[in-house]
């Protein structure tokens, strides 16, 4: 019925219209130690129509569960986050854009336990011991030194971090467009509850990707960047300020308005000066999901995403997003 309804709503191939244009499975890392700071979600070059509005919602739910000892060091993070984002898009002259991001994060011992267990003996993934754990429990604690480091355990909730985006289309070169981009977060959420940094970041980056004819079933994307972040209030003493990271993607278009999509995410480490991977292991992400126009005006995506390096980001995540343009 999916499949069909998107059929009968598309248009054809072939319209050189930015509706077919790739659009990335729009996630980043949900990790609590990360996910604080300015890491940018992963994006595509197209930009909205000078004068036009785009609105969406964004929700990341993420079940975390990794216990990693090392020497003097040991961490614990087990629960859940779910992050909702309302995203509003304003295109200006010049092929440029201009953005804001909102979000709510809360964090908590959630449900979904034993759904996740399930989840991972069905695909065979990995699950890092999170079957022999206590289920809906949230604890995100490091220790290092006999000293408590980070313990946040009381399921705390609030307005996160907020974010200020500025894009550029540039003219791109034949069938592939290309934009470059700059994003500013703030610090409107609070470090002691992890849902914010206590710092402002900047982030820049380029994307690349083909089909701005419209007419290709193909669809690729990549995009890639680095971030400074401020020295904020956690872990400050550990902290690496300069961070890289990076997307690439893969689609491929069942119709012309439903695509199903392969994406790899990573970014390196945001800590040092530690034998723990979760705070300085690169991390990689892999995603399977499926971007759909769903009319003239609206879409969604949506993506099931795990960690390739295992120990390194969250355990699994899901990703929704809507996106309406007036």
């Amino acid at each position: 019925m999916l499949l069909g309804s998107a059929l009968f709503a598309a248009p054809a191939f072939g319209q050189g219209d930015d509706a077919f244009a790739p659009q990335p499975l729009t996630f980043s890392d949900q990790s609590p130690t990360v996910s604080i700071y300015g890491l940018p979600r992963a994006d595509g070059y197209t930009v909205a129509e000078p004068g036009a509005w785009h609105a969406g919602l964004r929700v990341d739910y993420t079940s975390h569960y990794t216990e990693q000892e090392s020497g003097n060091e040991s961490l614990l993070f087990d629960g859940e986050t779910t992050r909702a984002a309302l995203v509003f898009k304003r295109g200006l002259a010049g092929r440029w854009q201009a953005s804001i991001e909102i979000p709510f994060v809360d964090h908590s011992g959630g449900f979904s336990d034993e759904f996740i267990d399930d989840f991972h003996d069905v695909f065979g993934f990995a699950d890092g011991g999170r079957s022999s754990a206590p289920n809906d429990r949230q604890t995100f604690r490091y220790q290092r030194d006999g000293r408590l480091a980070l313990d946040v355990s009381d399921s705390p909730s609030g307005v996160g971090d907020v974010r200020l985006a500025l894009k550029k289309r540039l003219s791109g070169v034949g069938d592939w467009g290309m934009s470059v981009a700059g994003e500013l977060k703030l610090p409107t959420g609070d470090a002691d509850r992890l849902t914010g940094s206590g710092a402002a970041d900047l982030s820049l980056w380029g994307t690349v990707g083909n089909n701005q004819s419209g007419t290709s079933r193909w669809r690729m994307l990549a995009g890639a960047g680095g971030l400074y972040s401020g020295e904020g209030d956690v872990l400050e003493q550990q902290r690496v300020q300069e961070v890289a990271f990076g997307w690439a993607t893969l689609g491929y278009a069942l119709t012309p308005a439903f695509v199903l999509e392969v994406q790899a995410y990573a970014h390196s480490p945001f800590y040092e000066d530690t034998e723990i991977e979760a705070l300085d292991g690169t991390a990689v992400a892999g995603a399977l999901g499926f971007d759909w126009q769903v009319g003239q005006r609206s879409s969604v995506d949506f993506a099931i995403i795990e960690d390739l390096n295992t120990g390194a980001s969250p355990d699994v995540s899901f990703m929704l997003g809507l996106r309406h343009a007036f």
